[in-house]
């Protein structure tokens, strides 16, 4: 099985959770694919954080900004903030994601409607749960 972890309020919502996700018997690959900023700052401490919170992943995708998610996204029907998200859908079609864990509803949104067969299950933060 591959997974998809999106970080912000999904891994820092339940880090044990998703350290023992990303190690699971039967998980082939484990990518993490986030709204972060693609900086190489951004890189270097989003990788220390993935470290310190245990997540074992075949791979790190920041999304791009601006100009280059706009041309990326061929559904014109989409606002510029819905065609930066889709990236996290064209990102998990192309590495054959099976089940994405994800907080945010616009970016479910996009997956039920664009990619109906990647399995989504949406991470809430009970109140209080914050680490």
């Amino acid at each position: 099985m591959n997974l998809a972890f999106d970080i912000d309020d999904t891994i820092t919502a339940k880090p044990d959770l998703f350290a023992g996700l990303s190690s699971a018997l039967g998980v082939k690959k484990v990518l993490i694919v986030s709204s972060r900023g693609n900086s190489e700052e951004s890189r270097r401490l989003t990788l220390a954080e993935l470290e310190n919170y245990g997540i074992r992943h075949s791979g790190l995708y920041l999304l791009e900004d601006g100009q280059e998610a706009r041309n990326r996204c061929p559904h014109l029907d989409l606002d510029w903030y819905q065609k930066y998200l889709w990236q996290k859908v064209e990102i998990c079609q192309r590495e054959k994601i099976d089940v994405v864990f994800e907080d945010d509803e616009k970016v479910i949104a996009l997956f039920h409607r664009y990619a109906p067969e990647i399995l989504v299950m949406q991470v809430h933060q009970r109140r209080g749960d914050r680490p």
